[in-house]
């Protein structure tokens, strides 16, 4: 783990937990070593440096949109730190995307959100089967996450209305459950794949929302029926 990163996840953490009272769950379920994406719901741009920084323990790599980049002097710092390297959202970023398969491949971890871009809402948005491309593409595992809170005023998360907290599910491991769906049957192609994958990636960051969490999240999981147990 290079210097700059170490200092800049414990800088955002201890800032985050000592003002806002952050809190990390479940990072037991992030794999200690090889390749796997971290997939988080995204809310603000506080989200890549604070997943960046609950997942303490490995150095993540962050697939980025180029319109973060131009915010301000220091946020681009600060995501440059966490490895953040841009990405065209508006078309095929192939240099992005072999980027991308060679970390994975060479056993780090990346950040990708499957929503592409914040919910102003709060609200889930459509999620996109990039994931799931590069989960098949790179036989990696993907640990579903939960940002929660992070959307919300500062001030609120200081006298602690709002809780920030990043929690990570189980991860879902690409080979097993397609195993597990197409068993007695012919093997999936490669569509019907990145499909299931990209759904039940979706289906397990709703259910991580449902835990004690009283926001517009849990509101929309208890309406699309995404209220079954966490870890399934």
């Amino acid at each position: 783990m290079k210097l700059r990163y170490r200092i800049a996840i414990r800088i955002i953490y201890w800032t985050w937990k000592l003002l806002f009272g952050f809190k990390i769950e479940g990072w037991e379920n992030i794999p200690k070593k090889g390749g796997v994406i971290i997939a988080p719901n995204h809310l603000s741009n506080f989200d890549p440096p604070l997943v960046g920084a609950a997942v303490w323990f490995r150095e993540c790599y962050l697939f980025t949109k180029q319109e973060l980049f131009v915010i301000n002097k220091f946020y681009t710092w600060l995501i440059k730190a966490f490895n953040a390297y841009e990405v065209n959202t508006k078309g095929l970023n192939k240099t992005a995307l072999k980027h991308t398969e060679k970390l994975l491949k060479n056993g780090l971890a990346i950040m990708f959100f499957p929503e592409g871009t914040r919910s102003l809402s709060g609200h889930f948005l459509e999620f996109h089967p990039g994931v799931a491309w590069l989960a098949l593409r790179c036989e990696v595992p993907v640990v579903p996450t939960l940002v929660k809170g992070t959307n919300t005023p500062l001030i609120k998360q200081f006298i602690r209305k709002e809780k920030v907290c990043v929690r990570f599910g189980k991860p879902v491991i690409y080979d097993s459950l397609l195993r597990d769906l197409s068993a007695g049957r012919q093997a999936k192609l490669p569509r019907e794949a990145r499909a299931i994958i990209s759904k039940e990636v979706e289906r397990r960051i709703k259910n991580l929302s449902v835990t004690n969490l009283p926001c517009p999240l849990l509101r929309q999981a208890k309406r699309d029926g995404d209220s079954r147990k966490v870890g399934n």
